[in-house]
């Protein structure tokens, strides 16, 4: 397989019988390309291996050089640039935060039948990264890889209480989405629980993102003592009352620190 077929394998980019590429279905092309080729490439085969000419090829590849993306060595060949492999990086970082969270994943898991998940910021987003299915015949519609909102979940309630103000302010979205009659739609109302949040080391979604569903949430901290992630334990409303989730709430705290320190937070949040 050539690396013109990896590289619109990996980006999906169309094929011959479907319709013609976009500027950025060709930029991604040109990228993959590149990042499969296993050596540099010049302008020539960069465009020879796209079906693009030299003049479009060239345009593209300046936009990626100019972010970044790529660079041309002193021989005026294209190779990954330093941003390529800084996103590469915190690809695999996080990849090796999921890892590292099993541990208290894990030890969760002894304590309730429920699902129990776990999701990192990844930039403004906050993206689950792990999740463990409960005994239950049930199972929740969460998929790793899924984004979440941060206003309606309990795991986005502890980052925006425990990250700095500003850093929150950019998370929260401009309009808070109702997605139940419970979601709390006014920024205010929103932040006025902050304190709380903080004093408790937790948060619970009562119903806020989906009916019917409770979820209990705790944040996870990074070396440099930062909020980077959190746990959390979700089960349907009728099994998992108020009161229930307030008795399990200090497990999914202990699951939390557990991560913490493994990460090497400072043991004053570990």
């Amino acid at each position: 397989m050539t690396s013109r077929n990896l590289a619109a394998d990996a980006v999906g980019v169309s094929q011959p019988d479907a319709a013609p590429p976009g500027a950025i279905d060709r930029a991604l092309e040109l990228f993959a390309i590149i990042a499969y080729a296993g050596e540099p490439l010049s302008l020539a085969e960069a465009a020879s291996q796209a079906g693009l000419s030299k003049p479009t090829t060239h345009r593209i590849l300046k936009i990626l050089v100019a972010r970044g993306l790529l660079r041309q060595d002193q021989n005026r060949m294209y190779r990954l640039g330093a941003r390529a492999y800084a996103l590469a990086t915190a690809t695999l970082s996080h990849i090796e935060l999921a890892r590292e969270a099993q541990i208290g994943l894990d030890w969760l898991q002894t304590v309730t039948p429920e699902a129990i998940h776990f999701a990192a910021l990844v930039g403004d987003t906050v993206v689950y990264v792990a999740k463990t299915e409960g005994t239950r015949p049930y199972r929740m519609a969460s998929a790793v890889g899924s984004q979440l909102p941060v206003h309606s979940t309990a795991i986005g309630k502890v980052l925006l209480a425990f990250l700095p103000p500003e850093r929150a302010d950019r998370i929260l979205p401009d309009v808070l989405v109702r997605f139940t009659d419970a979601t709390i739609t006014d920024v205010s109302e929103l932040k006025s629980q902050f304190p709380e949040i903080r004093a408790k080391g937790y948060a619970i979604d009562d119903e806020e993102n989906e009916e019917n569903i409770r979820c209990i949430g705790a944040p996870v901290f990074g070396p440099a003592n930062e909020v980077v992630g959190g746990v959390s334990v979700s089960a349907p409303s009728f099994i998992l009352s108020r009161s229930e989730a307030q008795a399990l709430a200090p497990s999914v705290v202990a699951a939390a620190e557990k991560i913490s320190k493994a990460i090497g937070a400072p043991l004053s949040n570990a």
